[in-house]
């Protein structure tokens, strides 16, 4: 088939099988059992050159503390924790999510369906899926080409118990 002048801008599931640590087609499998297979995943510039974000599309059937060490990113992002039926994706939601956020490490247990937003250089994290009544459909919303965070090496770890 002849290439298109827009055929960049596309990426489109090939049927392939899903393969570990992919981060150029749109299945994976996920890192852990805890998250129904396979994941999608949109990685931004590494998948279509020239995207300015990435976005992820993973069902966590068992609770699992996800992120467990405080970080920040150079671009800002959304963290969309949603219910997992359709075709309700709010009503369908009963979890208990924790993540922590801010210099302090100020903690928030989510428990309806929820969009955070991550200003830049903002610390956030753990993120732990503490109670997993129904799966929950999570979206991680990079506004940047390429995933960066910055991890913090030393915080009170008292203040963020899993």
């Amino acid at each position: 088939m002849a290439k298109k002048k827009y055929d960049k801008y596309f990426l489109s599931y090939d049927g392939s099988e899903p393969r570990a640590n992919d981060y150029v087609s749109l299945n994976s499998l996920p890192p852990f059992p805890e998250i129904a297979s396979p994941q999608t995943y949109f990685r931004g510039t590494p998948a279509l050159p020239g995207a300015p974000a990435s976005i992820g599309w993973q069902v966590f059937i068992k609770p699992y503390p996800l992120e467990t060490i405080p970080h920040a990113h150079e671009d800002d992002e959304f963290l969309i924790f949603l219910g997992a039926e359709l075709p309700d994706l709010c009503k369908s939601f009963d979890a208990e999510i924790d993540l922590w956020i801010g210099d302090e490490l100020e903690k928030h247990t989510i428990t309806s369906a929820t969009v955070v937003f991550i200003p830049k250089n903002v610390v956030h994290c753990p993120l732990n899926l503490r109670v997993i009544n129904k799966p929950v459909l999570f979206h991680a919303l990079y506004l940047g080409p390429v995933f960066r965070a910055k991890r913090l090496k030393d915080w009170d770890k008292s203040k963020t118990q899993l």
